[in-house]
């Protein structure tokens, strides 16, 4: 990332990291937002890097706001008082904080941006909703 003098910043594809990170089935780019505002908030591009075999497991995340913008493939969730959701290339979805969710099912090329604030996000474990 360079970052000016008067706070803004430029993230640049081609020196950029994939880690292995929170999902074992993706791997995470981070694009250096939670740097650039000091941890208020945060961005990665979340690509697959093989199949989904089984849902996530019912959780909510720790914040306040959370969104994700599909770049290729589809996604599929499911959310409690909403049913299961499939996002494909070009859509969107925001979570409000709290929002009861599953991962189900994702393509093989699954690519997408994902922003939450604040700059730190962890998984809140819930009891299965549709039991």
């Amino acid at each position: 990332m360079t970052k000016y003098a008067n706070g803004y910043t430029k993230h640049t594809a081609k020196d950029a990291d994939w880690t292995s990170g929170h999902r074992s089935f993706f791997e995470y780019r981070d694009l250096e937002l939670g740097d650039a505002t000091n941890g208020e908030y945060y961005a990665q591009v979340i690509r697959a890097t093989g199949p989904l075999t089984e849902g996530t497991g019912h959780h909510a995340h720790d914040v306040q706001f959370q969104w994700v913008y599909v770049t290729e493939g589809w996604v599929e969730f499911d959310f409690k008082d909403v049913g299961r959701i499939r996002l494909e290339k070009g859509d969107s979805h925001y979570m409000p904080e709290g929002c009861h969710h599953e991962l189900m099912a994702c393509s093989e090329d699954l690519e997408m941006i994902e922003m939450y604030s604040p700059g730190k996000i962890s998984d809140v474990k819930i009891p299965d909703w549709r039991k």
